[in-house]
């Protein structure tokens, strides 16, 4: 397994809870912003490359995108409950995406806050010989799929709200500088870092300079390690 942002631990947890029940050839656990884009991924037997390549450009692509769930009750689809297959594997998302990643079949699980807003997605992947997700499988997974979304709404949020307020208050970081060191410190490009947010590389670069000088580090990996340390 590979840990790609603070704090990581339950989401880890979560996804072994999942690969205990059903087979599965990767997974990953992503928070969703308000604009439906992934955040703060944890990565299961899958490369880390996935995720940029995905929220670089193949998430406009994706059937399972959250932003065509969020107006309804929807708690776990399968794509290709979502698109004939004819169409999934003549599909550009499909040929371009998916199959280099050689999986086949996928099922999102959707885990909402109190407003019903979509704040996470769980995405299980499947390579073609594993065959699509079952209808026990799906049973499987709304059996646990109430903890999830309670624990994700009680325990991991307020946690890691907490640990952001910390890592704020300890080094002075204003709200934009704390969005820039939680991307940073996933491994994320200054060129990534800058679309995630909507802001210019110049600004960026001024941005991790009054980072570096307020933690006292002179690079990326230095603050990674000391960050990560005190958490």
């Amino acid at each position: 397994m590979q840990s790609s942002q603070f704090p990581s631990l339950f989401q880890a947890k979560s996804l072994e809870v999942i690969n205990n029940l059903i087979e599965v050839s990767g997974s990953g656990f992503f928070l969703v912003q308000p604009d439906m884009q992934h955040s703060c991924a944890y990565l299961s037997n899958t490369p880390t490359e996935i995720e940029k390549a995905y929220t670089s450009f193949y998430f406009t692509l994706d059937p399972l995108n959250p932003s065509n769930f969020k107006d309804s009750d929807v708690r776990i689809v399968t794509l290709d409950s979502q698109i004939p297959q004819h169409e999934l594997l003549a599909s550009r998302y499909y040929q371009e995406f998916m199959q280099p990643y050689r999986h086949r079949y996928v099922a999102d699980i959707f885990l909402r806050n109190a407003r019903q807003e979509i704040i996470a997605v769980i995405s299980l992947l499947r390579e073609k010989h594993l065959e699509d997700f079952s209808a026990r499988d799906i049973e499987l997974l709304e059996a646990i799929h109430g903890f999830l979304e309670y624990t994700l709404n009680m325990v991991y949020l307020p946690k890691r709200e907490n640990e952001r307020s910390a890592l704020q208050q300890h080094y002075g970081l204003t709200d934009r500088e704390l969005d820039v060191v939680e991307l940073l410190i996933s491994g994320a490009s200054n060129k990534e870092i800058a679309r995630r947010i909507n802001m210019g590389i110049a600004t960026l670069k001024t941005h991790l300079h009054h980072i570096y000088r307020k933690a006292s580090v002179q690079s990326r990996t230095e603050l990674t390690a000391q960050i990560m340390a005190e958490l």
